[in-house]
């Protein structure tokens, strides 16, 4: 490679590392942005994490040698499309919630599983299910959506501890809930 190859290869590569930094901080701040919403914002970005895992999961189940080569890593992509949809059906944006058979999923799982009905329980599973894509793959779409998943269990345990006090005195209204029921932010959902 001549001096003018490696002049327009290091051109190339330091506008493109300019272009990713720019990048990821646009994303931090709307990402900040979102959290300093308070429970809508974060259930925002949380439902965008659960609809990633079910993605993820799904592209995993495509893999069909993967059942005879890595049955366990099979496995742990049927439980990450599984709580993918769990979590796209909790944080689902209330307006899709008119949808009946939506309602009632959401319904079944704050009955069957209360702990997902606090920011502290929703922070753990996220948290779970974030180091589950964390042990399928090092440095891959996985790992970076398995990052982000314990980052949003952080934040909704930091929700639950007072971290955000917008967060605490937000009342809001479950939309699968009876009408005019409010319950604080840090109580169960």
């Amino acid at each position: 490679m001549d001096e003018s190859q490696a002049n327009v290869a290091f051109t190339l590569a330091k506008e493109f590392s300019t272009s990713a930094l720019t990048t990821t901080m646009d994303m931090a701040g709307k990402v900040k942005d979102y959290i300093q919403r308070g429970p809508e914002g974060v259930g925002y970005l949380c439902f965008v994490g659960g609809a990633a895992s079910v993605f993820l999961g799904l592209l995993g189940f495509l893999d069909i040698a993967g059942i005879l080569m890595s049955p366990l890593q099979y496995l742990v992509n049927a439980y990450q499309t599984g709580f993918g949809l769990v979590v796209c059906v909790l944080e689902a944006p209330p307006e899709w919630l008119s949808n009946a058979r939506l309602a009632k999923a959401q319904r079944f799982i704050h009955e069957f599983a209360k702990f997902l009905t606090t920011f502290g329980g929703r922070g753990l599973f996220y948290l779970f299910q974030g180091s589950l894509d964390l042990s399928l793959d090092t440095y891959s779409l996985t790992w970076l959506v398995g990052c982000y998943m314990c980052c949003m269990g952080g934040v909704c345990i930091g929700m639950q501890y007072g971290l955000l006090p917008e967060a605490q005195v937000a009342v809001f209204r479950m939309p699968c809930d009876a009408p005019g029921l409010t319950l604080e932010s840090n109580n169960p959902l």
